[in-house]
């Protein structure tokens, strides 16, 4: 069966985020968790939430945090949804959770994208019936 391109859209709303982390599959690969849940659909969409724990106290490091988690799933937002073969709605959340009193210089772009990377690896996506 071909593999099917999914729209991409950002999830948005704190209802969809507490559904979404709720009902979704936990996989960690410190500092980001990444939360998964998939349902039916008439077509194939993927939607993608960024959030930083507000134990990170200035706005300035959170929004750098989502920066970085957005262009670590950018560059490899395919294999996210290359498994997907039917008509599936792919939510996923990347909570990042790492330790409050380390400074962003010290936690970089790279350790960033190297757990977004190894997560996108683990990541196993059932295809719902």
């Amino acid at each position: 069966m071909p593999l099917l391109q999914p729209s991409i859209k950002t999830l948005s709303g704190f209802g969809s985020f507490t559904r979404v982390i709720t009902r979704g599959k936990k996989y960690e690969n410190k500092p980001i968790k990444a939360f998964v849940s998939t349902s039916p659909a008439e077509r194939t969409e993927l939607r993608v939430g960024f959030a930083v724990s507000r134990g990170i106290s200035k706005a300035a490091h959170r929004n750098l945090f989502k920066r970085w988690m957005r262009e670590a799933f950018r560059t490899r937002r395919e294999e996210f949804f290359g498994h997907l073969e039917s008509e599936t709605l792919l939510e996923i959340v990347f909570l990042y959770n790492g330790n409050m009193k380390i400074l962003p210089k010290k936690v970089g772009f790279a350790s960033i994208n190297k757990a977004i990377a190894d997560l996108s690896s683990t990541i196993k996506f059932g295809c719902p019936r």
